[in-house]
């Protein structure tokens, strides 16, 4: 009878020592990455064919039909008189995340920028960003901002740029502040 007490205790513990042996494996934020950015591409897409959200609009741009960049105006922030020809250059408040939510560029903290104490990005509608910024950025208005999605072929492309993977989709959060021509 002592044996079979003292053998109870040793199987559970056995047992507890198998079953925790098992290796698990941890998911990775990155995990099935091109198709999760396919599939939350093909999400906005599918907004727009059932028309759930009306603030969600399509750019279709000039350099590629094959691919579509969505977007969404920021209320408050409508913007006035022309927009940034391909040969201007604009000054751009700025915040990039990717679909997981990580962020991965910036240039003003908290929700809104502070025009008083922070720096907004200086370049070229073309050469200095990437093509899908040089097509919303022909659309947008001085004063416009905008919740930008951008795809991966408008983007870093399937090899990607330093900590962004490849077949990265890239939302902004971004608001014109300026525009000026070359003279």
């Amino acid at each position: 009878m002592n044996k079979k007490i003292v053998l109870l205790p040793v199987l559970f513990l056995m047992i507890l020592s198998f079953t925790s042996c098992n290796e698990t494996t941890a998911v990775s934020p990155y995990d099935n990455w091109q198709s999760r950015n396919q599939t939350f591409i093909d999400s906005l897409q599918s907004v727009i064919d059932k028309n759930t959200d009306p603030n969600l609009f399509v750019i279709t741009p000039m350099s590629t039909l094959k691919s579509k960049i969505y977007a969404k105006k920021v209320a408050g922030y409508e913007g006035m008189g022309n927009s940034p020809l391909f040969t201007d250059s604009v000054q751009v408040y700025y915040k990039g995340v990717l679909i997981n939510g990580e962020e991965f560029d910036k240039n003003f903290q908290g929700t809104n920028p502070d025009l008083n104490f922070e720096v907004p990005f200086n370049t070229a509608v073309y050469g200095g960003v990437i093509l899908g910024w040089t097509e919303v950025l022909q659309l947008m208005k001085k004063g416009d901002r905008w919740i930008v999605y951008v795809p991966y072929q408008l983007a870093y492309g399937t090899a990607g740029k330093g900590t962004i993977l490849g077949y990265s989709t890239l939302i902004f959060d971004m608001n014109l502040v300026n525009i000026w021509s070359p003279k």
